[in-house]
């Protein structure tokens, strides 16, 4: 299972979100420190019971950031781990974005750091997907601008003019067995998952529509590869073929 996507950007996501776990720790106790004086004029017992419920909450962030370190460095899946992760992807990346930003940090170099994150806790099931259960879902963007084939409901078509990276994409989609699409945004792009009920997503894009569309759909893993723009954003993207057929080496059955 060697693989390596460049990872050196999780320390970013993963510091911010220890603050934030911590600010809000910080926020609670606060809390409970202005409301404790009226629990204990209502019933002491009610006061110690908040108490021992509040440090329970403590131990359980306390713990679940430890598994999350331990999965995200080692790429081992632990036990009980997934809440954790689960909590990580779901609800701490809009705190920690918020905090990012007020910290300075750039949008998408947090949105980065977290996706090597999420690849990692993907590395860390240790799992290989049958290609039937696998589906790579492209950007619209990595199609020539100057093509006249409509490709995004059946990538098919493509005329492999080798213009664009999407000839290589299909090329590797046939050698491997496994459903390739394209979307040309986030409402296509689910209506593609349900149809197809994939079990691993390896999705291309850029960074602001890879985080949301892991966010979206979990708890289906998706591991991400992000796309190069030397144009800007939308238009004439590509995407290094070598590293989505080192994912599929990685995490796909050999056939």
């Amino acid at each position: 299972m060697d693989f390596e996507i460049n990872t050196k950007g999780k320390d970013l996501f993963l510091a911010l979100s220890t603050v934030s776990l911590i600010l809000m720790m910080f926020i609670t106790t606060l809390l409970w420190w202005f409301i404790s004086p009226r629990l204990h004029e209502i019933s002491s017992i009610l006061a110690d019971i908040s108490l021992t419920v509040l440090r329970i909450f403590y131990l359980i962030l306390i713990l679940g950031t430890i598994l999350v370190y331990l999965t995200c460095y080692l790429e081992r899946n632990f036990l009980i781990a997934h809440f954790a992760v689960a909590a990580f992807i779901k609800v701490l990346f809009p705190v920690t974005l918020m905090l990012g930003r007020l910290f300075g940090f750039n949008k998408d170099r947090l949105r980065i750091s977290f996706i090597h994150v999420n690849n990692s806790f993907v590395k860390a099931l240790r799992k290989k997907f049958k290609p039937e259960d696998v589906l790579i879902l492209l950007p619209h963007c990595l199609q020539n601008s100057e093509c006249n084939i409509r490709i995004t409901f059946n990538i098919n078509n493509c005329k492999e003019c080798g213009k664009c990276s999407i000839c290589q994409l299909k090329k590797i989609s046939e050698k491997y067995k496994i459903h390739i699409a394209i979307a040309t945004g986030g409402t296509l792009a689910r209506k593609i998952i349900v149809e197809n009920k994939p079990k691993l997503v390896i999705a291309v894009a850029c960074q602001r529509d890879l985080v949301s569309g892991i966010q979206e759909v979990f708890p289906i893993p998706a591991f991400g590869i992000l796309n190069e723009r030397p144009f800007g954003p939308c238009i004439n993207t590509t995407v290094s073929t070598d590293l989505v057929e080192k994912a599929i080496k990685c995490l796909v059955v050999s056939t």
